[in-house]
């Protein structure tokens, strides 16, 4: 039998500080500035909000363990502050992107709000997102359909394996033994919710809220595993009846043992330049970058032409769109929103506006390529392989004039990646969008800054309370 769950679990036991490098700690940094400006962004949306009240509900008003709910005042019970801020980091879609989901939705969710209310260091909070994310993503890469799957008909499991994002963080945080974490993997299994297809085809926005769901049981299953309250679900990555098999039979070897300690996935993170999804960053980016050159407004456009045709993402309907989910996976619309709405954030998907007249008279305008056809999985593994889907988008202007522009990588990929500057911009986008103070909004981007010579995580927390 293998001993992938063992070598995970020694894995995040052993981690430490020390063993991260200087590129792996600022990336770690910058996303921290990222994930809580867009969750900040996306608090006011429908999905956020019940994520707020549940959390409320669930949780009470205090307990031992408090921590902030961004961008509410005060502080709330640590379990009810993950489960908000999980929610509200996916709601605009703009947090980050690896091959198999969001993860930093979960990572820095609770990892801030568990630093926060153990006042842990800023050390601690580091490791405990890239060992984290690092075990995620094999556990992830382990238990993909393959390429036969028809993932339409049945569906793909970004909501259910996001759960290993959480409890690994919350494990390491809580200074699991690696008998422990065996365990603790076991109960995530077990915990994860069932692949299914119809959050995608009905375009439900439970899709985000799922975030809260899963960050909470993740963080409840390590708090077990740490006390001791877990038995006989060891190994749940090798046995017979494991995880894989869970997960409907997939075991893509190769994947869990990868070079674990030696090679960071992390590294490989997409950052988010829009709040939208994957396969519409690279559109927005060719749209935006024309534009900026050639100064023309919605009112001026004839046709949009993008190539190539990301299948699954080119939904237009005169009727409009059902969810923000469903506007989130459209280029028509999300590029109509850019045109006509102006700064990205919550106006981008007003639940009220989903179907506005002047924005699908724009939407229609976008036209995909009909001989380049791209199939998300090619794409899925393109990105894992260390590139993308190179994409043209071709604007004809009221008058004939055409301008053109192709870009083989979006904005915050790994060989096209973030600055500061870039993060910045996004997380005061979330601070002006809840009202958070100049004071506060300058304090927490320097703050972050210097994450690593942090003895107490609070004093970051604590910025983004109003």
């Amino acid at each position: 039998m293998t001993e992938y769950t063992k070598g995970l679990a020694d894995f995040i036991t052993k981690l430490e500080y020390k063993d991260l490098t200087p590129d792996r700690v600022e990336k770690a940094k910058m996303l921290t500035l990222h994930v809580a400006g867009v969750a900040m962004a996306g608090r006011t949306l429908p999905t956020a909000v019940s994520a707020r009240n549940t959390a409320h509900a669930v949780t009470g008003q205090t307990s031992d363990l408090m921590s902030t709910m961004w961008g509410e005042p005060g502080k709330v019970p640590m379990h009810g502050a993950i489960m908000a801020n999980a929610v509200a980091a996916d709601t605009l879609d703009w947090e980050d992107c690896s091959y198999t989901g969001h993860p930093s939705a979960h990572l820095i969710s609770v990892s801030m709000a568990m630093t926060e209310a153990m006042h842990k260091s800023g050390k601690d909070f580091l490791t405990a997102v890239i060992g984290g994310f690092e075990v995620y993503q094999r556990v992830a890469c382990y238990i993909q359909p393959t390429p036969e799957y028809d993932t339409q008909k049945y569906g793909w499991g970004l909501g259910s394996w996001q759960i290993f994002a959480g409890s690994p963080a919350a494990g390491k945080l809580l200074g699991c033994n690696e008998e422990q974490f065996n365990l603790l993997f076991g109960a995530t299994a077990c915990s994860t919710p069932v692949v299914n297809a119809i959050l995608a085809q009905q375009g439900s926005d439970f899709y985000h809220l799922q975030y809260a769901i899963t960050s909470l049981t993740g963080v409840m299953l390590a708090g077990m595993a740490k006390r001791n309250e877990l038995d006989n679900i060891y190994n749940v990555m090798d046995v017979e009846s494991g995880y894989p098999m869970m997960m409907r039979g997939f075991a893509n070897e190769g994947w869990i043992d990868r070079n674990v300690g030696t090679e960071y996935l992390f590294d490989q993170l997409l950052f988010k330049h829009w709040p939208a999804n994957m396969w519409i960053q690279t559109p927005l980016d060719c749209l935006d970058q024309l534009k900026r050159e050639h100064g023309f407004t919605a009112d001026d456009i004839e046709e949009i032409f993008v190539s190539p045709t990301y299948l699954e993402r080119v939904k237009f309907s005169w009727d409009g769109y059902s969810s923000c989910r469903d506007a989130q996976f459209s280029i028509p619309y999300c590029m109509a929103a850019y045109l006509l709405r102006g700064e990205p954030g919550p106006a981008w998907y007003d639940s009220s506006r989903l179907s506005e007249k002047k924005l699908l008279d724009v939407a229609s305008k976008v036209k995909s390529d009909p001989d380049r056809l791209q199939d998300l999985t090619v794409a899925f593994n393109m990105f894992q392989n260390g590139s993308f889907p190179s994409t043209t988008v071709r604007v004809t202007l009221k008058g004939g004039k055409q301008v053109e522009t192709t870009l083989p990588f979006p904005k915050g990929h790994p060989q096209n990646p973030f600055t500061w500057e870039d993060v910045e911009r996004t997380f005061r986008v979330g601070a002006k969008a809840v009202g958070l103070g100049a004071e506060k909004t300058s304090r927490y981007i320097e703050l972050c800054k210097k994450i690593d010579q942090l003895d107490d995580m609070a004093q970051l927390a604590e910025c983004l309370s109003l």
